[in-house]
């Protein structure tokens, strides 16, 4: 059974995928300089390597799970509760693995924002799984694919210039 948003989330796998591709590229490219990677520099590769793939699973998720025969509301349900089962552990550990990447140095504003973000994403899948505020929908799934996303993208147009610096 096709689920009727199933082009968006495909539409954000492939955009996913394709984020991740040229990430990956940039890094190949900073490493074919012989210029060592630095702590920081792991620590946002690895950010963007695990955001990337991240967003391209959840994309999938509900489509994958209405092909194996779940259900409509359910389909909704148990794609937010694994999301959740993923999210949350990322967005608890990340800011010690940042602070132990830059140890000395003040966590920049955008961190926290997207740390808010992350948070009321986690609140948006919360509900669509408990179906008490709203009724269970793709929009939170949709909200927090995006929101990976788009940390990834922040975290790569931030942090861009250090993989061609000296």
């Amino acid at each position: 059974m096709e689920l009727p948003d199933s082009g968006y989330f495909y539409s954000l796998a492939a955009l996913s995928m394709a984020f991740v591709g040229f990430t990956s590229i940039v890094v190949v490219l900073h490493q074919g300089t012989g210029k060592p990677l630095s702590p920081f520099h792991i620590l946002i590769t690895s950010l963007l390597v695990e955001l990337g793939l991240m967003a391209t699973s959840f994309a999938m998720l509900a489509p994958t799970l209405a092909i194996c025969g779940v259900r409509g509301v359910l389909v909704w349900r148990v794609s937010s509760a694994i999301m959740l089962v993923v999210l949350v552990p990322w967005l608890l550990t990340y800011p010690k693995r940042r602070r132990a990447a830059t140890p000395g140095e003040k966590t920049p504003a955008r961190v926290y924002i997207m740390t808010i973000l992350g948070t009321l994403a986690v609140i948006a899948l919360s509900l669509n799984l408990a179906g008490l505020v709203i009724n269970p929908g793709p929009g939170p799934l949709a909200f927090a694919t995006v929101y990976v996303l788009s940390f990834a993208s922040v975290a790569f147009v931030r942090t861009y210039s250090l993989f061609l610096r000296d």
